[in-house]
């Protein structure tokens, strides 16, 4: 059998179309995850953070896509708080549970801008930018 040049071209579209994943378009994330403590939330990773911040206690409250709570024996978290140039590191305790917590007197207020570091085994598995409300 004998295929020309313009065969081939036709049946490599027609491979590529069956064997090549489809395009997808893009869409809106599906989710609406709504805050359970009050906090501020953002996604990583197939992951949800709520960052609850006040003057004597910063939680993060740890769930997956679902709502359920994903525990973080092993991670490490840190929230920068950054406020008119000072910045405050708090480091926090993995709690029981799905939480990292700290408590102290912290530099607190609406508006100021927060970051979150979390690893786990020493490798950074998020980084997340929060405004507080």
């Amino acid at each position: 059998m004998h295929v020309t040049s313009a065969g081939l071209l036709a049946l490599s579209f027609v491979l590529a179309a069956t064997v090549a994943p489809p395009v997808l378009a893009q869409h809106k994330h599906a989710h609406d995850h709504k805050p359970k403590h009050g906090g501020v939330i953002r996604e990583a990773g197939g992951f949800v953070y709520e960052l609850v911040a006040r003057p004597t206690e910063i939680v993060v409250h740890v769930t997956d896509e679902a709502d359920k709570p994903v525990p973080v024996r092993g991670s490490t978290a840190a929230v920068t708080l950054i406020d008119s140039g000072t910045r405050v590191e708090v480091p926090l305790a993995a709690g029981p549970e799905n939480r990292h917590a700290a408590t102290g007197t912290f530099p607190v207020r609406p508006g100021m801008s927060a970051l979150l570091d979390v690893a786990v085994g020493g490798k950074p598995v998020a980084k997340l930018r929060y405004t507080l409300k």
